[in-house]
């Protein structure tokens, strides 16, 4: 919600965004004496400073210079079972979602224990005529982008009636897939190599953020989702990706702990291993975010930073880490890129 001064852009559109329905009403009524043209409507001679917008014909109120209004935006909702991960607050159906609070409130808000054995003890929108909520329609992502249109049994495009395609096959562009990371040449200010003492080129680590809507269209076009050749011919070379939820054993300066020279898939060095090994919590843009394997909690106490959870916030500190792959018990079952 904002507030924007009366103006040429209060076009039927944008007073339908206006808050108060009293001034919406009113600034219509005086856009259409005007032929539907805010300029001439609302600016100049006819500006509400100069030609006010009355409310009543007493003319004792009216329309003030500069009105609140809101943003229309386009939200998706999607349907999920009521498990212990839903998240309650998302729930559009007003009363649902206060039946939902209620039987969290009865299990001290402990959502695993609420919301289990529904077919054993059913959550009731109407217990007299048998109904139990078992599934829910929650607010989903709002940056979306369509990927195809919709077509009809002959593979044939469905227009609507303005001859536009019909959106379907929606793919949430504000979340990212994978950051790809890449070793590459330091270059100087002439474009040249930079060489250390020894006369070896130095290198640094780079990052490529690829989106999901980036990484679905690679594999409709039929291209691999990593580009492991990326700037190849400039000297770059792939190293690895990073995603939600894979695992990283990192180095670490305080104890000597290389993960480069320790077997990592021996059993008998996991007591080593396990301080060092984190999952992916989140990535951005030179931002990536790491949980310790064992943590639960998703609390970023600076006095735990390094050990339960880690921020970097450039590809050169990702120097020496390794990807591994980890079972469902636990077990490091693979090394290096997958």
């Amino acid at each position: 919600m904002k507030e924007e001064k009366v103006n040429a852009s209060f076009d039927s559109s944008k007073i339908a965004t206006v808050c108060k329905q009293a001034y919406r009403n009113a600034l219509l009524e005086r856009l259409a004496a005007f032929g539907n043209d805010p300029k001439k409507a609302f600016t100049g001679k006819n500006s509400l400073e100069k030609n006010p917008v009355y409310l009543d014909r007493e003319q004792t109120a009216r329309v003030p210079e500069r009105v609140r209004t809101v943003e229309l935006e386009t939200v998706y909702t999607i349907r999920k079972p009521v498990d212990p991960n839903l998240s309650v607050d998302k729930v559009v159906d007003a009363k649902v979602r206060s039946i939902l609070e209620q039987r969290l409130r009865e299990y001290d808000g402990e959502a695993k224990r609420a919301f289990v054995n529904l077919d054993e003890n059913p959550i009731w929108l109407n217990e007299e005529k048998g109904i139990a909520i078992k599934r829910v329609t929650i607010r989903g992502i709002n940056k979306v982008q369509s990927l195809h249109g919709k077509k009809d049994k002959n593979g044939n495009l469905i227009l609507d009636e303005t001859g536009k395609k019909i959106p379907v096959d929606f793919v949430n562009t504000g979340n990212n897939h994978h950051v790809a990371i890449y070793r590459k040449p330091v270059l100087d200010k002439t474009g040249q190599e930079m060489l250390d003492n020894e006369g070896n080129p130095v290198y640094e680590l780079d990052e490529v953020v690829v989106s999901f809507f980036e990484a679905v269209t690679r594999v409709n076009l039929g291209l691999p989702v990593i580009d492991k050749n990326y700037n190849k011919s400039e000297g770059w070379q792939f190293m690895f990706t990073m995603k939600q939820n894979e695992y990283f054993v990192f180095p670490n300066e305080k104890t000597g702990f290389d993960p480069k020279e320790v077997d990592l898939l021996n059993p008998e060095n996991y007591a080593v291993i396990s301080p060092n090994l984190f999952r992916v919590q989140k990535i951005t843009e030179k931002d990536y975010m790491f949980r310790h394997h064992l943590e639960t909690k998703v609390v970023d106490d600076k006095f735990l930073k390094e050990i339960t959870w880690k921020r970097i916030l450039t590809p050169n500190k990702l120097e020496g880490i390794v990807k591994v792959r980890v079972n469902h018990i636990g077990q490091i079952v693979s090394v290096g890129e997958y």
